[in-house]
């Protein structure tokens, strides 16, 4: 009977919105089933699905989810409406699962809706993590793991296999982990099973809260009353047990430790800066160290893993980033300082074009509108789902010249960034919402991309089967090369 009533009243739900938006001149749509709406659609790798939607209904289309409405952008032209032109209408973020048990019942920063805790937490990061100066606090940090990495590196040999996915991970892990919490929990070339039980246990939380965040849960697509339904709700509500448990010890060591430290992370000066929110502020402060902690890690080894294949494959630009780098820093031994970046104008094309072909998210996090509004002549309801795929345009020809082609010179001269302002390039997003750690996640790509080219030669495997080294994606939580690269790396004598 319960049963029965619930299809009842979500059919009549389902009718209404469908007489409400037949009278408003809404985005072509594809076809559509009662109840599921065009969840359907949405089956496999969504940014693909996007794309092929996209390529048949055109650069905007709209789409029901379950019985939440929802626009799909695929163009540079109407991204820079939804992201600048309209930027405050479509600021906030939809009811995301992850956000509700993953986050603290959304006290982190991303999948918060806007409103003034948001505000509060973005204004806490950029003054205390993400200014210039103290992020330029943080390169100690950062060059003492790059010469971690370059130790287990050398110590390779020049015909062992490494696994640079693996590398790049413990460097990006560690860096934030040292920044947020003042803890390194991995070491370069440790084995699996000899890695330490609590950094196992972080990772694990980590990466599986990730996974859920990115993944589409049937509660974020019908009403609020019915989400008790959802089968994945017991499975987050263990999983933020677990990392509450975890999160809450390291927050009490810091509270026992405030009095002695000299040297304060951000986990210290967030304690400090919210003692007047009295006992919520120790969510607020789990909620963002792991939501960083996440953001930090995979986006910047994922960029740099398919920047050396691709000069793997391309050794034309390979050996050209190293001629520059040899006349801009001088000897190999000499390592890449953050200030040579300005003058490496072919290090920034190389980067930018890895950013182009492979964003680490191709589907931004979801928009969603705070008012009905209008983008290119179509009504958009308030309350919208609004999600911008990056993928269809990183290859248009009528975007990009030879936009196929691994070509780091359409670059050169050219004003074109990937800080937001140019919305045929959006790895970081652009607007209110725009990645909190975009200059960070910057400078740690070129710190890596430039001292591994430039202290190192590599090769591919010999006898390692060409189709482990092929430019194909993984389309998982964040857009990983299918196959993880193993190469050889020899020191450079230069």
């Amino acid at each position: 009977m319960g049963t029965l009533l619930y299809v009842i009243i979500l059919l009549a739900f389902v009718y209404v919105l469908r007489k409400y938006l037949l009278h408003l001149k809404l985005p072509p749509s594809p076809w559509g089933l009662p109840l599921l709406g065009h969840l359907h659609h949405l089956a496999g790798i969504p940014f693909l699905s996007l794309h092929a939607l996209s390529k048949q209904y055109g650069p905007i289309l709209f789409m029901k989810l379950g019985t939440v409405p929802a626009v799909v952008i695929s163009s540079s032209v109407l991204a820079k409406e939804v992201l600048r032109s309209q930027d405050q209408m479509f600021a906030s973020r939809p009811y995301i699962l992850v956000g509700d048990y993953g986050l603290y019942h959304f006290q982190g920063i991303g999948p918060v809706p806007y409103n003034d805790h948001w505000k509060m937490m973005r204004k806490l990061c950029a003054t205390e993590l993400f200014t210039p100066k103290r992020i330029d606090s943080f390169l100690p940090i950062r060059l003492e793991e790059i010469t971690g990495m370059f130790s287990a590196l050398r110590g390779a040999g020049a015909h062992k296999a490494v696994d640079m996915r693996n590398m790049l991970s413990i460097f990006t892990f560690n860096v934030m982990t040292r920044i947020l919490m003042n803890k390194r929990f991995f070491e370069y070339g440790e084995d699996e099973e000899h890695i330490d039980g609590e950094a196992k246990q972080f990772k694990d939380i980590v990466f599986e809260t990730a996974d859920q965040g990115l993944q589409f849960h049937i509660s974020e697509f019908i009403p609020h009353w019915l989400r008790w339904i959802d089968w994945k709700v017991p499975e987050l509500k263990r999983l933020h047990a677990k990392k509450d448990k975890f999160l809450q010890n390291i927050l009490d060591q810091h509270k026992d430790m405030a009095s002695t430290k000299e040297h304060k992370d951000f986990m210290d000066i967030m304690l400090q800066n919210l003692e007047h929110r009295g006992a919520a502020r120790e969510d607020f402060i789990k909620a963002v160290v792991l939501e960083l902690t996440i953001a930090g890690t995979d986006t910047s080894a994922c960029i740099v893993e398919w920047t050396l294949l691709e000069l793997l494959h391309n050794p034309r630009v390979l050996s050209k980033l190293k001629e520059e780098l040899d006349a801009m820093v001088g000897s190999s031994s000499h390592m890449v300082e953050e200030p040579d970046f300005q003058n490496l104008d072919y290090l920034n094309a190389v980067i930018k074009e890895a950013f182009r072909l492979h964003p680490p998210l191709p589907l931004l996090i979801p928009h969603m509108s705070t008012q009905t509004c209008t983008i290119a002549g179509f009504h958009v309801p308030k309350n919208a789902f609004s999600f911008v795929n990056e993928y269809p345009y990183r290859k248009k020809a009528g975007v990009w010249e030879k936009a196929d082609e691994f070509w780091p010179e359409r670059f050169l001269g050219k004003s074109v960034d990937v800080r937001g302002q140019d919305f045929e390039l959006l790895p970081f997003g652009s607007g209110r919402r725009a990645c909190a750690g975009m200059q960070l996640g910057l400078k740690t790509v070129q710190l890596l991309v430039s001292n591994l080219v430039h202290a190192f030669d590599w090769s591919f495997v010999p006898g390692k089967p060409s189709e482990d080294y092929l430019l194909q994606e993984r389309h998982g939580t964040v857009n990983w090369i299918k196959t993880p690269l193993q190469v050889c790396v020899v020191p450079r004598t230069r």
